[in-house]
């Protein structure tokens, strides 16, 4: 009920879900980010990140110039769908503030989608599992297991996101996808410009391996149309900031 109550209050009530809707998708959780424009999965628009300056100046260039191409204005848009995390922890909080601006001001609800997750949708692997890698710096890294209930079926989460060194990141892996079968149960993902988490591919040869390119937009606009068809978009309020791993003011101050 809450969610509905959500859905009327900030303009994208139920009945409308056959409508086609314009989500703004960015990702500002490292410097391999962009911003763009979709209507359900068709890609209006897309700035990808090349700026050296911060996400709280290089956002608002991105978005500006990403509706400057499609002609269309921040108050068309229906749904700010944004990477919440993991990943730096300044860059996530620029996106999630600059969602929470958006959705208040034009009433529109806002969506935040791990950037796990938007990894193994725009994979789209084969296997049952598949578990999402990436670099957490200190010789750590972000890990998580998704599972398909069935050959067509979508991936969920089965369990929370880790924090893993990377020899327990391999076995977490190898204790995953323990079967019994020859063929390989778990697709292992990482992005191209991530060589830490590439690295690991010694240390688990026998599984599938899929590298992405790019912002992970695409991914983020998969979560949002599934999460649209499901009714549980967020309002501004309810967003927040998946980092995983504490601050180091965090872990100072409980030292």
């Amino acid at each position: 009920m809450m969610r509905r109550a959500v859905a009327r209050s900030f303009g994208l009530a139920p009945q409308h879900r056959d409508c086609l809707m314009l989500t703004l998708v960015f990702n500002t959780t490292d410097e391999h980010g962009g911003v763009a424009l979709y209507r359900d999965l068709e890609c209006l628009a897309a700035v990808a990140n090349a700026s050296t300056t911060s996400y709280s100046i290089s956002l608002f260039q991105m978005v500006a110039d990403l509706l400057r191409q499609a002609n269309l204005g921040l108050s068309d848009v229906e749904l700010f769908a944004v990477a919440n995390g993991p990943g730096s922890f300044t860059g996530i909080r620029v996106g999630v503030a600059a969602a929470q601006a958006w959705g208040t001001a034009f009433s529109r609800p806002v969506l935040g989608v791990s950037v796990l997750e938007a990894m193994v949708e725009e994979a789209e692997p084969a296997t049952r599992l598949a578990a999402p890698i990436s670099d957490a710096r200190r010789g750590e890294f972000f890990v998580s297991l998704f599972e398909r209930a069935n050959a067509t079926g979508a991936f969920s989460p089965r369990g929370e996101a880790l924090l893993l060194k990377g020899a327990a990141a391999a076995c977490f892996m190898q204790e995953a996808s323990t079967t019994g079968n020859a063929a390989p149960t778990l697709t292992c993902i990482a992005r191209e410009h991530d060589e830490a988490a590439l690295s690991l591919r010694d240390q688990a040869p026998d599984f599938a391996w899929r590298t992405l390119a790019g912002p992970l937009l695409h991914g983020i606009a998969r979560v949002a149309l599934r999460s649209r068809e499901r009714g549980t978009w967020q309002s501004p309020a309810e967003l927040d900031a998946v980092y995983i791993r504490r601050t180091d003011a965090e872990m100072k101050w409980r030292e």
